[in-house]
């Protein structure tokens, strides 16, 4: 059997030409998908936020330019700009000896010095500061960030600073008032000249704490309870000089009384004559004197209460007296 060319099939609606169509469109959505991310992407990184309390110091590959941004949304060239927040509201920077507290929580932070005396002290203080407003992007120039202005300025500066006051201070003066402000107006000083020229404004330094050692601690308790002791004893000493003061008084009053009688009664010796009658019991009897023969006379109170008048008194003889009387 002869084939003609009549009977060779045609191309159907699956053959390659088909496969080819499809492939291009697949690619066009492909390349249209990448082109779409590639936008958004763009559009993404071309905006930016600045918080409030803070002024965005815009870069260019890195490159502080000079330009800041006040707080809102703002759209930058992406790939080629960005922007460094910086915080310019106030700040606190605490170096403490608790833990937990402080800059560094997790350590002991206090600032160590020693006295005059050679007292090794430990001082809690916080400096509160806070970047130039106007100046954010001298300051990112210079110190890139607050944290390393901590570090590199304002923690060695104090230091330092109370470290070479402290020297000149008494161990008994140093946790004072006196001593604080001491310490305190000693590093504010230090941090103002160094703040000089610096996108940085000073606000306050504040010692929040001085330290003693427990032995210190100790010998002030001690010394204070001795100090006590003393006042308690001077206190006595003072109350029993006072004691004698008023006895002395009372003792030359009564003395000055006695005095004054005994001049009234030399004076006037019937009163002397009249207190000691007054003064015989009614029970008692005394002999006077003597008669003219000898015979005692005897002198016997009979007046009420004991007390003795010149009509109560009654002269009698005993009883061999009377009866050689009457004899006679």
């Amino acid at each position: 059997m002869v084939s003609t060319m009549s009977d060779i099939p045609g191309p159907g609606p699956d053959d390659g030409n088909n496969i080819d169509i499809d492939v291009g469109r697949t690619s066009r959505y492909v390349v249209l998908g990448v082109v779409g991310l590639v936008v958004a992407a763009t559009l993404l990184g071309g905006y930016h936020q600045v918080p409030e309390g803070h002024v965005g110091v815009q870069k260019s590959f890195g490159a502080v330019t000079g330009d800041q941004q006040q707080p809102g949304a703002h759209i930058i060239v992406p790939v080629k700009d960005s922007v460094q927040d910086v915080e310019v509201r106030p700040r606190t920077y605490t170096m403490a000896s608790t833990r937990g507290e402080g800059d560094r929580p997790a350590q002991d932070d206090a600032v160590t010095v020693q006295t005059i005396n050679g007292t090794s002290v430990d001082i809690d203080i916080t400096v509160r500061y806070r970047v130039q407003e106007s100046d954010a992007a001298g300051f990112v120039t210079e110190w890139r960030t607050v944290s390393q202005a901590e570090e590199r300025l304002i923690r060695p500066s104090v230091r330092s600073q109370l470290r070479d006051e402290a020297a000149g201070i008494q161990t008994s003066e140093i946790y004072t008032s006196d001593g604080r402000e001491r310490l305190g107006a000693a590093a504010q000083q230090k941090l103002e000249a160094a703040f000089e020229g610096e996108a940085l404004v000073l606000q306050e330094v504040q010692v929040r704490e001085v330290n003693l050692p427990d032995t210190y601690d100790e010998a002030l308790n001690d010394k204070e309870i001795a100090k006590q002791r003393v006042e308690q004893k001077k206190f006595e000493i003072q109350q029993a000089k006072r004691e004698k003061q008023r006895q002395e008084i009372r003792a030359e009053a009564d003395a000055r009384v006695i005095e004054i009688r005994g001049e009234a009664l030399q004076e006037n010796p019937v009163v002397l004559k009249q207190q000691y009658i007054k003064s015989i019991d009614a029970s008692d009897k005394v002999i006077l004197a003597t008669d003219d023969d000898g015979t005692p006379i005897i002198l016997q109170t009979g007046g009420t209460n004991g007390n003795v008048s010149g009509t109560d008194v009654d002269l009698e003889t005993n009883t061999s007296v009377n009866t050689t009387v009457g004899g006679t």
